[in-house]
C-alpha cells in the first residue's frame, strides 16, 4: 500500500532537514527519509568530529609560538579527553535529539534507503528487508549530498573500509595515517594512539 505526502525529502542532513522544515512551514505534509543519522555526515562523521579534533593540537601549537606562553606548557594533549569531547560533539553516534527536532516540525521519519521508483515515487527498503512506497503529490527532494571518490584501503587498520568513519576511530597509527592526509593530520596531532 502506497502512503502519500504533498513531499517527499531523500536525505536528513543538513540540506533535507532544512528543505523538509520550509515545506512543512507553508503548510505541506512532508516524509523525510535517512538510512543512516539524522543529521548526515558533518554531525557525525565530517565537519563536527574533525575540528574537535585538531582544536587541542592547534592550540596546543598556538601556545607554543607566543613567547612567555610557551614556558607554561608542561604537559602534552590528554588523548581521552580530546576523544571524548569529540564523541560528545558528535554525541556519541546517536541522533535521538535531531530525531526529536525531526518530529517538532511535523515531518515524518522514514529510516532506510530511498531510491527513486518512478514518477514522484520513493521506495524505502529498512534494514530488515521490509520497503515501503512514498509516494508525493507535488515533489520529490533529493538532499543526499554527496559521497567520496573513491574508498581508502589500508592494510594498516581494518578500521579503514571507508574514510568518513575515520573521525570516529579509537586509534590511528603509522601507515593509516600517511594514507589519510588530512584525516591522518588530526590524528598525528593527538600523538600515537595505536601503541
Amino acid at each position: 500500500m502506497n502512503e502519500t505526502y504533498d513531499v517527499v525529502v531523500i536525505g536528513a542532513g543538513p540540506a533535507g532537514e532544512n528543505a523538509g522544515d520550509r515545506a512543512v512551514k507553508a503548510g505541506l505534509r512532508v516524509a523525510i527519509v535517512e538510512k543512516e543519522l539524522v543529521g548526515g555526515e558533518c554531525s557525525y562523521w565530517g565537519c563536527m568530529p574533525s575540528k574537535a579534533l585538531l582544536r587541542p593540537g592547534e592550540a596546543l601549537a598556538a601556545l607554543r609560538r607566543v613567547p612567555g606562553a610557551r614556558a607554561a606548557i608542561t604537559g602534552e594533549i590528554d588523548v581521552d579527553e580530546a576523544l571524548a569531547r569529540r564523541d560528545s560533539l558528535s554525541a556519541g553516534l546517536d541522533d535521538s535529539g535531531q530525531v526529536e527536532w525531526v518530529d517538532s516540525t511535523g515531518m515524518d521519519l522514514v529510516r532506510g534507503h530511498g531510491r527513486l521508483a518512478g514518477e514522484r515515487t520513493v521506495e524505502v527498503t529498512a534494514e530488515d528487508g521490509s520497503v515501503r512506497t512514498l509516494v508525493a503529490e507535488k515533489g520529490v527532494i533529493i538532499g543526499v549530498g554527496t559521497g567520496a571518490a573513491g574508498r581508502v584501503h589500508s592494510h594498516a587498520s581494518s578500521d579503514m573500509a571507508d574514510q568518513p568513519y575515520a573521525f570516529c576511530m579509537r586509534t590511528c597509527s603509522g601507515r593509516c595515517r600517511e594514507m589519510l592526509g588530512d584525516v591522518g593530520r588530526c590524528w598525528e596531532m593527538l600523538g600515537d594512539l595505536g601503541r
